[in-house]
């Protein structure tokens, strides 16, 4: 299918897709893969649009048809979302969730088997955590469904080690009841974090005697199951 015998068929509106003229199977088969292309990339490529416009015009007195304020602020300046919520006709929130996805998350850690929502899962990680994370949804992809699921993905960041299937299901007959399971996940996450800040290598002999003294709880809890 050619690019300039389609555009002649139809066109697109923020309402939908007018077509003008009868399309064949193949022209309408054809058009499937850029409409999924184009959602997949849209997040990113508005980001990037945006982060460019606050990098390359940052600093400026003014800038075209604006009377406010010399920019700034270390976030996207008021005249660039002004202007970009005119042209792109998306909230203000969507703006500023996609230009801090692309900023947090470098064009190199990108992976176009991932969507979207897997790199704003990781966005709040460093680069290391972000590549390993990223890897770990690619890793354990299932055959059906694909990589792993965002949501899984998210839980399994906090908890800081990928959770099972198993574990992301609630069991009905347990809700309502407190539960072990989130407090070991919280204590985890915990540790993974204190780790990965380096808690380890700074820490005086003193402040690890201190945690292990706070963590004989744990142990006394252990003890007790296996008496």
């Amino acid at each position: 299918m050619k690019p300039a015998r389609i555009q002649t068929k139809v066109s697109l509106t923020r309402t939908g897709l007018q077509i003008a003229k009868d399309l064949t199977f193949d022209e309408w088969k054809d058009m499937a893969a850029r409409f999924g292309a184009a959602m997949a990339s849209a997040a990113f490529v508005i980001g990037d649009w945006l982060v460019y416009g606050e990098d390359h015009f940052r600093g400026q007195k003014r800038l075209p048809g604006f009377e406010q304020e010399p920019i700034g602020s270390a976030r996207i300046p008021q005249e660039i979302y002004e202007e970009a919520l005119r042209l792109t006709g998306l909230d203000r929130s969507t703006l500023a969730t996609y230009a801090y996805v692309a900023r947090r998350v470098s064009s190199s850690l990108r992976n176009e088997q991932l969507s979207w929502e897997h790199h704003k899962a990781v966005a709040k990680l460093d680069e290391t955590g972000q590549q390993r994370w990223l890897q770990i949804a690619l890793d354990h992809a299932d055959p059906v469904i694909g990589p792993v699921p965002t949501r899984r993905l998210r839980k399994s960041i906090i908890v800081g080690r990928l959770l099972t299937p198993k574990e992301m299901m609630i069991d009905p007959a347990d809700r309502g009841r407190l539960n072990h399971i989130p407090f070991l996940n919280r204590l985890n996450a915990w540790w993974w974090q204190m780790k990965e800040d380096g808690w380890l290598k700074r820490a005086t002999r003193e402040q690890k005697e201190i945690l292990v003294r706070d963590l004989n709880l744990v142990t006394r809890i252990i003890k007790e199951l296996q008496a």
